[in-house]
């Protein structure tokens, strides 16, 4: 079970996506960033804490970088690559943050908690089951395709695009239909649509932890809104 509740999850969704309205400084972008990037910390994932410390440094680098490059082609893509998908980096950073470390159970829980209707709450219990089905399922489509020698490295998958789409793309967009429909049929089974209350073994509490991680967002966040402002 995470150490951070589902609820500051939450606070760093909207968080992490109320940055892509604003301009803010680099510094204070990269600040935030491995502010995300600690909650890997906190909850043990150490190896991918710094899986993502490495990746936020490398944008850092490359956006300071990008500013330096000519203005002409080349340029631009850099410029593009480095500013225009690095504003995407804390989105992406939280989302793997929540995808890799909350359980189906702990969202229900907390969402029934919150009062949220059923509506709302069975698509959310099926989406965070399909993400991770359909990444096995790629991953045993990429076995069986180098097991018949069939694009064995990443490299042959962009040399060859039409036979990538043809072995991986159009067998899991075959499959994701299927996927879903099962995984939907395995929530309304569980009884997810009963009206009458409802009980788990999943306790989920708002800790001192997750205050003072909160507490540490919300001052970045005056800090952004005072830039802004």
């Amino acid at each position: 079970m995470s150490r951070i509740s589902v609820y500051t999850k939450f606070f760093l969704i909207v968080f992490a996506n109320g940055l892509l309205f604003f301009t803010l400084p680099d510094p204070l972008v990269l600040a935030i960033t491995l502010y995300f990037c600690s909650f890997q910390f906190v909850d043990g994932r150490i190896e991918r804490g710094w899986h993502w410390v490495c990746i936020t440094a490398v944008f850092a680098v490359g956006t300071y970088l990008a500013y330096l490059t000519p203005d002409n082609l080349i340029g631009h893509y850099v410029l593009f690559f480095f500013v225009g998908l690095g504003k995407l980096l804390p989105v992406v950073v939280v989302g793997a943050y929540i995808s890799g470390t909350t359980k189906v159970s702990e969202l229900i829980c907390t969402l029934r908690r919150l009062h949220v209707p059923q509506w709302i709450v069975i698509p959310l219990s099926v989406l965070f089951r399909f993400f991770p089905t359909i990444r096995n399922d790629y991953r045993q489509i990429r076995m069986a395709m180098k097991f018949r020698g069939i694009a064995t490295t990443t490299g042959d998958m962009f040399r060859h695009p039409v036979r990538t789409m043809e072995f991986i793309y159009v067998p899991l967009l075959n499959n994701a239909t299927n996927v879903a429909t099962d995984l939907a049929s395995a929530s309304l089974t569980r009884g997810l649509t009963d009206p009458g209350p409802k009980t788990s073994l999943i306790q989920v509490r708002f800790t001192l932890l997750d205050a003072s991680m909160c507490l540490m967002g919300l001052i970045l966040m005056g800090g952004a809104l005072h830039v802004v402002m």
